[in-house]
């Protein structure tokens, strides 16, 4: 399903980061990300060879046009540099999306997820209308665990194996954010 999203992606912002487009200068930072350990450890996407490093934004440019998801990069407010990766994703029901956020490792530990979650299911609830925005994650991940609280996610509870990732099958803590939330 589908979801209407404004022709132009906007420019958002807290004062410490901004979430926006991809550009093809964030490219090498998020090819560069995409090998480190944890992010391989959490993530099913495979990093895409050097030669392919503007498919990722070619990618979320078709993904926009379709209205299946808002791919956003995060990005430090003050001189751009790419921090991580946001997307906020349409499913098959209508009113509801999910976020997914990857943080580079040299940004992690500065609350830069909980920020950009927080500005994604505003904007997805507040903008686009959106009646609820989820955010899971394994339950070991105590990291992303601490970001979704912080960014005011309520925590619905464990979901046996829910997730998958590398073809295994595992636990996951599913979290919303609903309208009255805010």
């Amino acid at each position: 399903m589908s979801s209407v999203l404004p022709v132009v992606a906007p420019t958002l912002s807290d004062g410490e980061i901004v979430l926006r487009m991809r550009r093809a200068t964030d490219a090498a930072a998020i090819a560069l990300a995409a090998h480190d350990p944890e992010t391989r450890r959490r993530l099913n996407d495979a990093p895409l060879p050097p030669e392919n490093d503007l498919d990722g934004v070619r990618r979320a440019e078709e993904q926009w046009s379709a209205g299946m998801g808002a791919p956003f990069v995060i990005a430090n407010a003050i001189d751009d540099r790419p921090l991580g990766l946001l997307n906020l994703q349409f499913g098959d029901r209508e009113g509801a999306a999910s976020l997914a956020v990857s943080v580079f490792p040299e940004a992690r530990g500065r609350g830069v997820a909980s920020r950009a979650l927080r500005l994604g299911a505003v904007w997805g609830l507040q903008e686009l209308g959106l009646a609820r925005v989820a955010a899971e994650t394994a339950v070991d991940n105590e990291a992303s665990i601490r970001a979704i609280e912080k960014a005011g996610f309520v925590r619905e509870g464990d979901l046996p194996v829910h997730c998958e990732t590398h073809g295994e099958r595992h636990d996951c803590v599913l979290f919303s954010l609903v309208a009255s939330d805010l």
